[in-house]
């Protein structure tokens, strides 16, 4: 399932994932059905509910601080954020790009732990102005948030990728030995390691007959061995692309499409015959655009002898064609930035191939079963 886009906040999408429903569900029920009535049992059941959902809003909220404070440092470093997303265990920054130098990796992977260790610290304060003779519902509410934010920059601290701590101690690794793939690879065992550690935590929790908690273990620890994996990855790909061009690894022969042809010529005459996912689009020799085969598809069939291509088509502007001289790994990252599985390599006006995350992933493919070679 897509994620729901929530808002904007200086230029960045805001993303939910249908997991963090299940989460934010989740916060609400152990808050309102068993942590505030237990320490404020005066409060009224519709009292603990709604106390639960402002808790668990907030918690979220704590979390997008957290999130954003990564997002707004990377963009300072020239690094874009394209969107920050929510999901079932937090949030996440998708940063397109890998910062330049150490420094700029410590200081983007700290700002999350730090931001969450002012808020625990603010939520503290206000808690303790909050005291007195009776219980209270609002006081349990801000004393859970500033635990949750505690536990939220200690966990993140834990020295393993994609944990900001992982990415601190790569920042570390990285300015001691001035390799980024070799801190990496050691920052991403240590997350690795990390994840198995829960995932035994888990299964010991679950044995003393704490199954919701033992299972949360499980997952949590799998979640991470597989980030930790696939982070790793993410490095080795980015350094597989060094000093690669786009005319490398582009397709020549390829299929277009004329602007002016009807969707039912388009399927008749190219795309059965030459099937492919995504098309360019010319108006004469220049590349006006890409149709892709979904695009048609979601156009009634009895409409596509009167519907010309260009009508459907996603236009150059938000299609941008790569020069075959261009960098790949430049080139990976707009399209992983807007979202594009294949990109029309142009020169001179004229489309002479087309570039796609397949090609790509199999030099990465091929590479990683090789082993380096320089």
């Amino acid at each position: 399932m897509k994620p729901y886009s929530l808002m904007r906040i200086a230029g960045i999408r805001i993303v939910v994932d249908p997991t963090w429903f299940f989460v934010f569900l989740l916060v609400v029920a152990s808050l309102g059905g068993g942590y505030l009535p237990a320490v404020a049992p005066q409060l009224s059941a519709i009292e603990s509910w709604g106390l639960g959902v402002i808790a668990a809003l907030l918690l979220f909220a704590s979390v997008l601080v957290h999130e954003l404070s990564h997002a707004l440092l990377a963009r300072a470093a020239g690094i874009p954020v394209p969107r920050i997303r929510l999901f079932l265990f937090g949030g996440v920054s998708e940063m397109t790009a890998e910062p330049h130098e150490p420094q700029s990796e410590f200081r983007i992977a700290a700002a999350g732990p730090a931001v969450s260790l002012v808020i625990a610290g603010i939520a503290q304060g206000v808690a303790r102005a909050l005291e007195g003779p009776e219980p209270s519902g609002v006081r349990a509410l801000v004393e859970y948030l500033a635990a949750a934010n505690l536990l939220l920059a200690l966990f993140n601290l834990l020295p393993g990728l994609p944990l900001d701590g992982g990415r601190i101690l790569r920042a570390w690794l990285w300015s001691r030995h001035g390799n980024l793939l070799r801190a990496t690879r050691t920052a991403g065992r240590s997350g690795a390691a990390i994840g198995w550690g829960l995932v035994v935590i888990g299964f010991a929790t679950f044995l003393l007959q704490n199954y919701l908690g033992g299972l949360w273990f499980v997952i949590l620890g799998l979640f991470l061995g597989r980030a930790a994996t696939t982070t790793t990855e993410a490095a080795l790909l980015r350094d597989s692309l060094t000093g690669v061009r786009v005319r490398q690894l582009m397709t020549r022969e390829v299929a277009a499409v004329p602007a002016h042809a009807s969707l039912d010529e388009m399927v008749k005459e190219i795309a059965l015959r030459r099937p492919h996912a995504l098309y360019p689009v010319l108006n004469g020799e220049e590349y006006v655009g890409i149709i892709a085969v979904d695009q048609v598809r979601r156009v009634p069939r009895d409409e596509w002898i009167r519907t010309p291509v260009r009508q459907v088509m996603t236009p150059a502007a938000l299609a941008p064609p790569v020069a075959p001289e261009d960098d790949c790994l430049g080139a990976l990252e707009r399209m992983i930035r807007e979202d594009l599985h294949f990109m029309a390599v142009v020169q001179d006006g004229r489309v002479v191939g087309a570039l796609s995350r397949r090609d790509i992933l199999e030099l990465y493919r091929v590479r990683s079963a090789l082993g380096p070679v320089r």
